[in-house]
């Protein structure tokens, strides 16, 4: 953790986002990833129907970023947006690929990042694939209570796959 703190101050840039304002948007190539420092953001794709399906959350002490768009250097298929005030640490595409090439630390924990990313893709399909939607929530909760306490129920919902009126009757048999 000392190796990353001192990584972030030498090599990225502090960026402020407010609630409600973008990282990344879709259509747009992602010219940097970031690791957040604090807050929270998530990001979502807009289905055929129009709605917005959330497909990640990144709080403090994650990597964040639309990857596809920034490695393949194409346009980003997703947006990426503030749900609170965040503070995230900045590096971009070309910055990056130096430090991997000439720092073997830095690489080293880039490799671990990317990895974290794909075990976590991997346990969401997973989880979306075998549990119900009352397992589905409950694995959530346990997982990401940061996010439980600070992103909009629909936000929650469309991540777990299902209407906000369902997860809104899910979590009412914890209640009563």
């Amino acid at each position: 953790m000392q190796e990353l703190t001192k990584i972030l101050d030498e090599h990225f840039s502090m960026v402020e986002i407010a609630s409600g304002e973008y990282f990344v948007k879709e259509g747009q190539y992602a010219k940097t990833v970031g690791y957040v420092e604090s807050g929270l953001l998530h990001s979502y794709q807009i289905d055929k129907n129009g709605e917005m399906i959330t497909t990640n959350f990144f709080q403090e002490g994650s990597f964040c970023g639309s990857y596809y768009s920034f490695y393949q250097q194409l346009p980003a298929l997703d947006f990426i947006k503030a749900i609170t005030d965040t503070k995230i640490y900045t590096i971009g595409f070309e910055r990056l690929q130096k430090l991997f090439r000439e720092d073997l630390v830095v690489n080293q924990i880039g490799r671990m990042a990317i990895e974290e990313v794909c075990i976590q893709k991997d346990i969401r399909l997973s989880k979306m694939l075998k549990l119900d939607a009352k397992s589905r929530y409950l694995w959530f909760v346990e997982t990401y209570p940061f996010v439980i306490e600070k992103a909009p129920l629909k936000y929650i919902a469309s991540y777990l796959g299902m209407k906000p009126e369902s997860l809104s009757r899910i979590r009412r048999e914890f209640i009563s």
